[in-house]
């Protein structure tokens, strides 16, 4: 097992409802916890035994008279992430035929070019997509954070898909993991839509207005800016229309944007928590109202307000939240504040 100490950490909070900790050893890479159980002992035997098989590890539990030893070692078999890899390849393909599966046009490949742009809006959205995900993952394992394989969401709608989603499978110890991992999805995703927002610009076209495809794409101070500094002013009744990469970063901002949202167990929810607090309540609810009102100019901020509440609006705590933030995990969570301020747009889809 890399790092002991790490991951001997996460397995004593995961298990910390079942057992009462004594000591933890390790010896040969494998970790051994003396410990007595909190419920029924046959009970905490069978959860010890699903939650960390779920996560790769063997487990063997004996019993003495001072309770039960547990000791647990990386399992030798590798498991093969069937589901994610299913989803990942249907993801692409609901992402190069998002045009045909939302209007049932099986002309649409017929014209010439399609297919250069089909797969260039699908590198580039499934590249940002990754990163923002890979984000997460990587910091969440570098801090000891059991953290699953990203799950792509195919959807036949104008994009492909609904994004992607990761579980943390053990809870975060303190504020400063939360914020880190939390932060660095977004953070990754943002850097990766901005220069590939810059790229497609640069093979736009300027075009009359209400020239496109009957849809209207909302702007971001973000957004302005770059298009002032790359394309510069737009003669009054132009517009200009986005390549397929420049309309695959959009929704990569929209999608960062959207996460940064300081709800429940969204990106945004784990960085507020962790720089305020219970606070995080109190902003959650006020965004929620703004949602509702938003909601009269564009309904997708009725589904994302109902979805949220749904799942909760509050954080939960960490495991000990009374240990201060580092300075630089602040920075981190200013940072992550300032991207969702830029990057917030407030009707981002409009009829032409």
């Amino acid at each position: 097992m890399k790092n002991l100490e790490l991951t001997s950490k996460s397995i004593y909070y995961l298990l910390a409802d079942l057992l009462e900790v004594s000591a933890i050893y390790n010896h040969e890479n494998q970790l051994f916890f003396r410990a007595q159980p909190r419920i029924d002992k046959s009970s905490a035997i069978s959860k010890i035994k699903t939650r960390l098989n779920r996560l790769g590890f063997e487990v063997t539990i004996n019993e003495d008279l001072h309770g039960l030893v547990v000791i647990v070692r990386k399992s030798k078999k590798s498991r093969v992430p069937y589901l994610n890899i299913f989803l990942f390849f249907a993801t692409l393909i609901t992402m190069f035929y998002a045009p045909v599966l939302l209007s049932f046009d099986f002309e649409y490949f017929n014209h010439p070019g399609v297919y250069q742009e089909r797969f260039e809006f699908t590198f580039a959205l499934m590249a940002i997509l990754l990163f923002h995900e890979f984000g997460h993952y990587l910091v969440g394992r570098y801090r000891g954070v059991f953290m699953s394989l990203p799950y792509f969401i195919p959807a036949p709608n104008i994009v492909g898909t609904f994004g992607a989603i990761i579980k943390s499978k053990s809870p975060f110890t303190n504020r400063r993991d939360l914020i880190e991992v939390g932060a660095a999805g977004p953070i990754a995703g943002f850097v990766v839509s901005v220069i590939v927002f810059c790229f497609g610009l640069q093979n736009s076209e300027i075009v009359l207005a209400g020239t496109g495809a009957g849809l209207t794409l909302g702007d971001s101070l973000l957004i302005k800016f770059l298009s002032w500094l790359i394309i510069g002013p737009i003669p009054e009744g132009y517009d200009f229309l986005l390549s397929p990469a420049a309309f695959a970063a959009w929704v990569g901002l929209l999608v960062t944007m959207i996460n940064l949202l300081p709800l429940g167990q969204l990106d945004g929810g784990h960085i507020i928590y962790a720089l305020i607090g219970k606070k995080q309540r109190l902003v959650g609810r006020v965004f929620l109202a703004l949602m509702v009102v938003l909601g009269f100019w564009w309904a997708g901020w009725w589904l994302f307000g109902a979805m949220v509440f749904m799942f909760g609006i509050n954080h939960p705590p960490t495991i000990n939240d009374s240990i201060k933030l580092p300075r630089h995990a602040k920075i981190i969570g200013y940072c992550a504040l300032i991207i969702f301020i830029i990057s917030f747009i407030p009707i981002p889809f409009m009829l032409a």
